[in-house]
């Protein structure tokens, strides 16, 4: 799964992230973006959480605790008993996986066992009356410990991901290499174009016979020195002036059919309203 979806796969496919250890709920930070599954902090308390770890834990790859508070988290408390324990690793220096875990009654083992209720402990290690089982403490703010083969599993994913990571950092610059080229050549061709462009205006304009251009609407684009002097119209007053208007009454009718039959691309008509026209 993380071969073909790393790494919102670990998020949004089965098997997901809280299936890799036991725990409450799981978040992945990633690009900016937050995404939750069970139990977990307001998507405001994660980016804090982040930031705590960007600040205070920035030369390690992550961090377990079971309890927040104890680790320093400046905002534990307002995440009550839904949120204690943590464990959370670095894929890259701004992207984070996170697990949580809800507080829990943790069992303490006494030397001695329960005491009855207003009975004063003597001191002793086993109390006269103790009845040898286990006294039961309810540890506030707290979750289970992470254990070592939970923090393997973490770890393993982590490395997993981080590779991941690469071979996209690697795909992206070889697709900016690509997108570079291709901007690169068009760029060339462009800039080719635009010279073929300069070099056919020049001969336009330099030509010995006279020349004009048309645009497929019918209107003057092109009209060169010769036919400016032939016609005694300049530049500016055939510019943009539609043919039919140039042309003498008695001429309108055949220019019009020539002027269609060469915009269609015909290149007979093309060579006779040349003719026509000089």
């Amino acid at each position: 799964m993380l071969m073909r979806d790393a790494p919102l796969g670990i998020v949004s496919q089965s098997p997901n992230i809280m299936d890799l250890v036991k725990c409450d709920g799981a978040s992945l930070l990633y690009k900016n973006k937050v995404w939750r599954l069970g139990v977990t902090p307001t998507e405001s308390h994660i980016r804090e959480i982040a930031l705590w770890l960007s600040e205070h834990h920035m030369d390690s790859t992550g961090l377990s605790t079971d309890s927040l508070y104890d680790a320093g988290f400046p905002g534990a408390l307002s995440l009550g008993d839904v949120v204690c324990g943590m464990a959370a690793v670095r894929i890259t220096e701004k992207d984070i996986v996170f697990w949580f875990r809800s507080h829990t009654a943790a069992e303490i083992r006494w030397g001695g066992a329960k005491h009855d209720p207003g009975e004063k402990d003597d001191g002793r290690r086993m109390h006269p009356r103790s009845s040898f089982k286990a006294f039961l403490e309810v540890v506030k703010s707290r979750s289970l410990p992470w254990k070592d083969y939970e923090m393997d599993a973490i770890h393993s994913l982590q490395l997993i991901l981080r590779n991941a990571f690469k071979e996209m950092d690697s795909m992206d610059i070889t697709t900016n290499a690509i997108n570079t080229r291709l901007n690169d050549l068009r760029i060339e061709g462009m800039q080719e174009l635009e010279a073929v462009t300069s070099e056919m205006v020049r001969l336009i304009e330099t030509a010995t016979v006279p020349i004009l251009a048309v645009d497929v609407d019918g209107l003057v684009n092109g009209w060169n020195i010769k036919i400016a002097e032939l016609t005694g119209l300049s530049v500016g007053d055939a510019i943009g002036k539609h043919l039919l208007t140039l042309i003498e009454n008695s001429s309108v009718g055949i220019v019009k059919k020539m002027l269609e039959m060469a915009l269609k691309g015909m290149p007979f008509f093309s060579r006779l309203l040349h003719l026509v026209l000089i």
